[in-house]
């Protein structure tokens, strides 16, 4: 009789506690799901079209959530430290679609899996990754390459911290040299300081990228952007707010909440119907769609600092020479002009071989060895950039300097020089002679 009285006030416990520990479970649930519900509808009051869920963020304490991110702005040296990619005026033709996803692309996926970076502020090491390994299986026109890159030794041998985070360009310049091993050589775990666990044999195992540039840096720039995601995925860094972390579809506007930092993601497409940016985070496949999100793009200053790596020609196949046969040459109708005379500079190429679309034709006026490149005229160094053309059989012309009479009291400009040609659109093989023309001015 004891003995079940015994039992039967152990079972009676057991059932309390458990009941207990439901409603308290039930509670806290029950405030998440409060919060989730200001969320929505602060989205809905204004105007937005996203939906707001209970991720699993959302059950974190503030101070857990604050980890997720990291993404610390650039040092001004660092600003100057690197170049940004003055982009031509005629844009690539790959950017020129009104969508694009290399999740799905000539199709196939580029995208290497969804990462989750947990309780601490790596995220410079994962959206760095993230592109340097996309990055790879584009080089190589092979979308199954098996890349799997250590996240925890960029972070923790680089110098990032879990509690203050990263900066993007840093891991970059680590990429550059001595490179970032494979992931079993130090398996991530949400530390800072155990880089003196990583594999012995790791500087035989790296992956090297041979340089980066600046895409945008304070401010964000669309056609820059999409000019280099055309190229490959591209990290940039953006500003999070409380209601982020609730975001489980949808084209992401901010409706509510403080700003809690910077954060660095990844760029992997857009879609001009939606004026979106589609996104690859490090919040694991359990956030958002799957692990990404789409975002607008005038919102919370996504796309700044963004970055593009330069995986260098090691890991792409060596291309095959284009076949051509284009004689490049400049017409002006003389080579030397007085005030009142018609000034004017075409050039022509004249194509006895195949087609060519999408070349890339450079000219550049150089006055006094200062250099300025069509079609902006651009000043070197700053402005390099060239036209996009299609040249097909027969001869073809680009105006380049429109036509003009000097005007009489201009001053003596001698000797000047155009120089041009033009290169396949990879701008890996020359498909003309460079073509060369010496011009001045006098009385």
């Amino acid at each position: 009789m004891y003995i079940f009285e015994g039992y039967l006030q152990r079972w009676s416990m057991c059932v309390v506690f458990v009941f207990m520990a439901m409603m308290a479970s039930f509670g806290y649930a029950e405030a998440v799901s409060d919060e989730v519900a200001e969320i929505q509808e602060a989205i809905e009051r204004t105007g937005g079209t996203w939906i707001a869920g209970d991720t699993w963020i959302m059950a974190l304490s503030p101070e857990e959530r604050q980890m997720l991110h990291g993404g610390l702005e650039p040092l001004p040296a660092d600003l100057s430290a690197h170049d940004v990619i003055i982009w031509p005026d005629t844009p690539d033709p790959r950017s020129q679609s009104s969508s694009f996803d290399w999740r799905n692309h000539h199709g196939s996926n580029w995208l290497t899996s969804v990462k989750n970076q947990q309780s601490c502020g790596s995220c410079a090491a994962f959206a760095a990754c993230a592109a340097v390994e996309s990055g790879y299986r584009i080089a190589t026109s092979n979308p199954n390459l098996a890349i799997d890159l250590s996240e925890q030794h960029l972070f923790s041998c680089g110098g990032g911290s879990c509690s203050i985070g990263w900066y993007l360009n840093a891991a970059m310049d680590y990429f550059v040299s001595p490179g970032v091993p494979d992931e079993s050589c130090l398996p991530y775990s949400q530390s800072d300081s155990n880089c003196h666990a990583t594999c012995s044999d790791w500087q035989s195992r790296a992956v090297r990228i041979s340089g980066w540039s600046w895409v945008t840096q304070t401010t964000t720039n669309s056609a820059a952007i999409k000019n280099a995601v055309a190229v490959q995925p591209v990290p940039c860094r953006m500003e999070v707010y409380d209601d982020f972390y609730a975001y489980s579809s949808g084209v992401y506007t901010y409706a509510h909440g403080e700003n809690r930092g910077g954060h660095f993601v990844v760029i992997v497409g857009w879609n001009d119907a939606e004026n979106s940016w589609i996104c690859k985070n490090s919040w694991g496949t359990g956030w958002g769609e799957s692990g990404y999100f789409r975002i607008r793009r005038d919102q919370v200053f996504i796309g700044t600092y963004t970055i593009l790596p330069s995986i260098g020609s090691g890991p792409s196949p060596t291309p095959t020479p284009p076949p051509s046969n284009m004689e490049l040459y400049f017409r002006m109708p003389a080579t030397w002009f007085v005030p009142g005379d018609l000034v004017y500079a075409d050039v022509i190429i004249n194509n006895t071989g195949p087609a060519q679309n999408n070349a890339a034709l450079f000219v550049a006026l150089n006055i006094y060895n200062d250099y300025w490149f069509w079609p902006l005229w651009y000043k070197h160094p700053d402005g390099l950039c060239w036209g996009w053309i299609d040249i097909q059989n027969g001869a073809w012309y680009w105006v380049v300097l429109p036509s003009f009479y000097w005007p009489p009291g201009a001053g003596t400009l001698h000797p000047i020089h155009f120089v041009g040609v033009a290169m396949d659109s990879s701008m890996t093989y020359t498909l003309t002679n460079i073509g060369l023309i010496s011009w001045g001015f006098g009385y």
